[in-house]
């Protein structure tokens, strides 16, 4: 019966100690401090791709609104602009004395001529048939300088206006139109700075063209003499 007893007591002593080890495990403030912290690691992670998802949708509307930078510095599009280099045939024409294809340079040329001419062109052609054409050719030249300073400073001034703009762009959609808009001016640029040195190719050679008449002509002139004289003798 003692024995009993003490195998009893022994037994509720065994379930006591089990079922607090139980309450112990289950209750573990550790346990419960990391799942807080993990449950606050995942919050801030949803809260971060929910910030990058509005900042994705910003710059989504930001590029799909219209910037209206080809409206900007509308000089750069005038024909002061665009058209101050003239077709190079039109051009080289021009020294014969065929000014049609010149357009309002043609004319400006042929104030030029009128303005510094001293001789008429006809008496001018009487004396010396490249009189007249070197003459033209000159006016011609002046007015295409006058012409590219013009739209120099008109190119400039729209230029700058363009930079302006980028330096106060606020959206991404402004600063990539203006950009592009910025891109395009330098390669039209380029271009004309081709075209440019084009025109100085055939100022050039025709002043080379100018030399050779004059050395034929010299020769020519040598060799009649030489010819009359020789008649003289005979």
């Amino acid at each position: 019966m003692r024995f009993k007893s003490l195998l009893l007591t022994a037994v509720i002593l065994s379930l006591s100690g089990a079922r607090a080890q139980a309450q112990t495990i289950v209750h573990d403030p550790t346990s419960y401090a990391k799942l807080i912290e993990q449950a606050k690691t995942a919050l801030d992670h949803l809260k971060s791709l929910q910030t990058q998802v509005q900042q994705g949708a910003t710059l989504l509307d930001s590029l799909n609104q219209g910037t209206g930078a080809g409206a900007l510095a509308q000089v750069l599009g005038s024909p002061e602009v665009r058209a101050s280099l003239p077709d190079l045939d039109a051009f080289v024409a021009a020294a014969r004395g065929d000014l049609s294809g010149l357009g309002a340079l043609g004319a400006a040329t042929q104030a030029l001529r009128d303005e510094h001419r001293l001789l008429p062109a006809q008496a001018a052609d009487l004396a010396d048939p490249d009189l007249e054409a070197t003459g033209v050719r000159a006016a011609r030249d002046l007015a295409l300088a006058q012409s590219v300073s013009k739209a120099a400073a008109a190119r400039g001034e729209g230029l700058e206006a363009l930079v302006g703009a980028l330096d106060g762009a606020t959206t991404a959609r402004a600063v990539l139109d203006l950009q592009t808009r910025l891109a395009g001016e330098q390669a039209l640029l380029a271009n004309d700075q081709i075209r440019l040195n084009s025109l100085a190719m055939a100022q050039d050679a025709e002043a080379r063209l100018q030399v050779q008449r004059e050395r034929e002509r010299a020769t020519a002139a040598r060799a009649a003499r030489m010819a009359f004289y020789r008649r003289g003798f005979k």
